[in-house]
């Protein structure tokens, strides 16, 4: 018998689903998923390989480097099983826009379409996917100061690529519509119909199927003037459920392409955000959880056996937590601000490891304390050194995806973040997430507002899937040690993940180092390692010489004495 998801704190129900107002999240929805006609999949190519314990898994190989270079790319896979999965959808994908200039769209050089019916050559490097269509789901009311989460967050983004020149040296990966199907994998046949269908086709639909505990408080009026879910997550009839579903098929499209060895990596620009989306809950700007239906969609259509996927959005990824919380094949790690469930959604406390067979494979990195002294390069750069890289090697992933929120860069003040990251730390993350999986790491935008933030850590991000070389860490973040309420939050994760994962035991005691003093205290304890090796070799050695010159000598042989005369 498996447990459920932690249940929402009792003090923080009943009080309407805002992240403006961070005051708590309503309760989560639960439904059953219905069956949707859709795609005739491929045959699997045969049995997913089961996560190993962590008892059994592999051995965390060392301290990183903190610009460690990525490692080399050389198993590729087959191509097979994604040429005839998109096969079908190259003949279902309502056509849209190529990436080109629009009205709404930064300058960018149009693109051509490649014939529906073959596959586009692609270079092996960075992919990166955005698509206009996107830039469609908007508040009615047009005002982008009361609604943070809007079009000019992608299209900055975009830009900035563009200007650096970072973008001709990626791979553009042409979008799509995720298909219903698709988006039933994560969420329940209701809640994608209610979401995922224009009015038009909503009206053809059986209204049975459209009945569930959210279909009478679908929409609500916003102080502004438009319609949405609540007051964040705004919904436009006309445009909504074409861009949501695009981002769900973007992501799609950019991840299997890289689990198939026809990209590097990968970065998708897209929109809306969507690890806030439970099975049956929109809330937090979100209604489908892309980096869920992504990760479900691999391990079903192409075989993948273990994702790791890392959440560093300030806000904790409830959605995705729920839809693996008892799945021991994907491990999830979150780096949120959590201030003793106060801040939204008010999930994700440290004690929250999974359930049944998923124990231990969710890790919540739940920073407690508020922002004075505010979270910063040191703590996450702490936090990736003696807890998610050492769990994230010892699971050993086939593949990684990255809920890639940027509300922790510093510019975004109280409600919506409060933190001081800057957008260069997040570049080194994505370098050290590079040497996992053999390279095959997917970032998704998620959250995050202030534009030149964003615009930042993206450059940067892109920079180190790109290997370029990244702006070097400040001299006074290798020498500051992280503030004391990130100690008592890594020792508290530590205390209580240590239980599942051995290898992050080693790390509790020097939790309130310098990253330089780290450093040094482990190449010590890495010449001490090779001191004792060389020791014991030499000691054996020594016993074996010994046992030789004691060893009794065989008899001599008698001389032949010469025959008498």
């Amino acid at each position: 018998m498996t447990q459920s998801c932690p249940p929402i704190p009792p003090r923080l129900l009943g009080v309407e689903t805002s992240k403006a107002g961070m005051a708590s999240v309503s309760g989560a929805g639960r439904g059953g998923r219905g069956g949707l006609e859709g795609l005739d999949w491929p045959p699997s190519r045969g049995p997913r390989t089961p996560a190993l314990p962590p008892s059994q898994a592999k051995p965390h190989p060392g301290p990183l480097a903190l610009s460690a270079p990525p490692q080399v790319f050389s198993d590729a896979q087959q191509l097979q099983p994604l040429q005839v999965y998109q096969a079908p959808l190259s003949l279902s994908t309502v056509p849209h826009q190529a990436l080109g200039r629009t009205q709404s769209s930064p300058a960018a050089p149009g693109g051509v379409k490649s014939p529906p019916d073959q596959l586009t050559k692609h270079l092996f490097t960075t992919g990166v996917v955005y698509d206009t269509f996107m830039l469609k789901h908007q508040c009615m009311c047009g005002n982008t100061h009361v609604h943070p989460e809007h079009a000019g967050r992608i299209q900055s983004i975009w830009s900035r690529l563009q200007e650096t020149g970072l973008l001709s040296k990626c791979e553009r990966i042409r979008g799509r519509k995720a298909t219903l199907d698709e988006i039933q994998t994560v969420h329940s046949e209701y809640h994608t119909l209610l979401y995922g269908t224009s009015p038009l086709n909503r009206q053809k639909l059986d209204s049975k199927k459209l009945l569930g505990p959210i279909s009478q408080k679908m929409y609500a009026m916003l102080p502004c003037g438009g319609i949405g879910v609540d007051s964040d997550t705004v919904w436009n009839e006309m445009h909504s459920s074409s861009a949501v579903r695009m981002a769900v098929g973007c992501l799609v499209e950019l991840a299997f392409k890289v689990a198939a060895g026809e990209l590097k990596n990968g970065f998708a620009i897209i929109r809306p955000p969507g690890h806030h989306a439970e099975e049956s809950t929109a809330m937090g700007f979100c209604f489908f959880n892309s980096v869920a239906i992504t990760t479900k969609l691999l391990q079903q259509k192409l075989n993948v056996g273990k994702v790791l996927i890392v959440d560093w959005d300030i806000h904790h990824g409830n959605g995705t937590q729920q839809a693996f919380y008892n799945d021991p094949s994907v491990l999830y790690i979150s780096l949120h601000r959590y201030d003793n469930g106060n801040f939204f959604p008010g999930s994700g406390a440290p004690e929250e490891v999974g359930g049944g067979p998923g124990v231990g494979y969710n890790v919540n990195v739940a920073w407690t304390g508020g922002v004075d002294p505010p979270i910063g390069d040191v703590e996450y750069l702490t936090a990736f050194r003696t807890v998610v890289m050492p769990i994230a090697h010892e699971f050993s992933p086939d593949m990684v995806l990255v809920s890639a929120g940027f509300d922790a860069v510093e510019g975004h003040l109280s409600p919506l973040g409060g933190y001081s990251v800057t957008a260069r730390c997040f570049g080194h993350l994505t370098r050290q997430l590079m040497t996992l999986a053999g390279g095959r790491v997917v970032l998704a935008l998620e959250g995050g507002h202030d534009l030149t933030a964003i615009c930042d850590a993206s450059e940067a991000c892109v920079s180190a899937l790109l290997s370029v070389e990244l702006q070097p860490l400040d001299e006074t973040v290798l020498q500051q040690k992280p503030n004391v309420n990130a100690v008592a939050t890594l020792e508290k994760v530590i205390e209580i993940q240590s239980k599942h994962w051995s290898c992050v035991q080693r790390f509790a005691a020097g939790l309130g180092r310098s990253l330089r003093e780290a450093q040094a205290g482990e190449a010590e304890e890495a010449e001490t390692v090779s001191a004792m090796a060389l020791l014991s070799v030499g000691a054996e050695q020594a016993q074996a010489a010994a046992a030789r010159e004691h060893s009794p000598r065989p008899a001599e042989e008698p001389m032949e004495q010469e025959p008498a005369l």
